[in-house]
């Protein structure tokens, strides 16, 4: 399950139209996602993700913070998502500290956002295994 800009782009178009995306209030956060050797930029603005962007590693500066995971334990998260067993992404950075960001004022945005955040990939990994049962 690479990390693709489809692979988020799915899950854009997914929550951007989910009214239960829009339930857990606005968003205002740039978050990188780093897995293996592959960055991305996922801008969230209001109630709807705006941008999608695959970057270069030391772009992920520019992010308020950064998911960074093996390419092995970004498959096992989204497995565990995908069949409900799995931690959510708060519980993850808990125990592995899988969340980055260059102060405490920017790991808190991560903490004010992470429901979203959640829905996010849950609705891309949702996708991702709609599409490998059809």
């Amino acid at each position: 399950m690479a990390l693709t800009a489809k692979w988020l782009k799915t899950a854009q178009n997914a929550i951007n139209g989910d009214p239960a995306f829009r339930a857990l209030g606005s968003v205002d956060v740039e978050m990188g996602i780093k897995v293996g050797s592959a960055a991305f930029l996922v801008t969230f603005g209001g109630f709807t993700c705006h941008d999608v962007r695959k970057i270069k590693v030391a772009q992920l500066r520019d992010a308020d913070f950064v998911v960074e995971m093996s390419q092995d334990g970004w498959d096992s998260f989204l497995e565990g998502r995908t069949t409900g067993t799995g931690a959510t992404l708060a519980e993850l950075d808990n125990v592995d500290g899988v969340v980055k960001a260059i102060n405490p004022r920017k790991k808190l945005d991560f903490l004010r956002y992470h429901l979203s955040v959640q829905a996010f990939i849950d609705a891309g990994a949702r996708a991702e295994a709609g599409a490998r049962a059809a």
